[in-house]
């Protein structure tokens, strides 16, 4: 109920025009950090379920575009912008067998989903050898099947898919990268407009609201890489 008042007493605050408008979402790049399933379309994920609860707050419905030259919001890795995700690189390897530092990568395949920034990276500094999965939950499926050495992701996920039971032969974290961190942010050129997504974002009731979001679906990645582990296991 308190929610409900709050975005309504937020809507209200917004000039007419903003109130009424629908307002399109473009990703500046590919990746995607917690996509559950390979077939998880854009409009169906994170970002899409965060920024429908943003278009709440701001009284305008919110539609996720392909093409890049449109669209009032970007959203993505940007140099500013108000943030919606932000985490520690980390990797995750076999309890026993596995790397104990991310030096033990070099020469050694890691899993990383499509996109990923951290692919390079780990790749330039550590001399892994990158192998790709669609979707968050394969790459994590590719540790178990022997595919790769660990799997690189952010911290903020793979920090809780370690403590789950089903993972306790694969519950090794490599020490956090805190350096690069990766944040991801939303934008637009209507500097009204992005002060009241920086204030929503900001605000202890957006706090909330995005660390729900994002909550869910860690739990959506930790089902998806469940269900893909049982398949497996009746085979």
């Amino acid at each position: 109920m308190k929610k409900g008042l709050l975005r309504f007493a937020l809507t209200l605050m917004l000039p007419v025009g903003i109130q009424a408008a629908t307002l399109e979402a473009v990703p500046v790049d590919t990746y995607r950090p917690l996509k559950a399933a390979e077939a998880e379309s854009l409009g169906e994920g994170f970002e899409a379920a965060w920024l429908a609860r943003l278009g709440e707050a701001l009284g305008s419905d919110i539609s996720l575009l392909d093409a890049p030259e449109k669209g009032q919001l970007r959203f993505g890795k940007l140099g500013s912008g108000a943030a919606y995700y932000s985490s520690e690189i980390g990797a995750l390897a076999a309890s026993k067998a596995g790397p104990a530092d991310w030096a033990g990568l070099a020469g050694k395949p890691f899993c990383v989903t499509t996109g990923s920034p951290h692919a390079e990276l780990i790749a330039a500094r550590f001399g892994g050898v990158a192998r790709i999965y669609s979707s968050a939950a394969q790459a994590l499926i590719g540790l178990k099947l022997g595919e790769c050495q660990a799997v690189v992701g952010e911290r903020v996920l793979l920090q809780q898919i370690a403590e789950l039971p089903e993972w306790r032969r694969y519950d090794r974290l490599l020490p956090a990268l805190e350096y690069p961190r990766l944040t991801l942010r939303v934008t637009t050129a209507d500097a009204a407009l992005q002060q009241r997504i920086e204030q929503i974002v900001a605000s202890p009731e957006g706090q909330d609201a995005l660390a729900e979001v994002t909550q869910h679906w860690i739990d959506e990645v930790a089902f998806q890489a469940y269900v893909l582990a049982d398949t497996l296991d009746c085979h």
